[in-house]
């Protein structure tokens, strides 16, 4: 993927949730090295989170993350 396509992918995801209800993590768990670039959503009014690490950055885990929590949310009809 290139960083302009990441870029303008990155800024799709983000609306997909209404401002203020995702808190994003982007400290990793102890187990992780610091530079690992694992992220997790969370959808605040609900409280389902997501974590994704399966990718090389940052902004591509967090894309991944936002698709799977959007999902999960629509799952519980919210």
């Amino acid at each position: 993927m290139g960083i302009e396509f990441k870029k303008q992918l990155y800024e799709e995801v983000k609306r997909l949730f209404s401002e203020g209800t995702l808190e994003v993590l982007v400290a990793p768990p102890k187990e992780l090295q610091p530079t690992d670039p694992a992220i997790r959503l969370v959808h605040t009014p609900t409280g389902i989170s997501v974590d994704c690490n399966e990718y090389p950055s940052q902004i591509e885990n967090y894309i991944a993350a936002a698709i799977r929590l959007r999902i999960a949310c629509d799952a519980k009809n919210v």
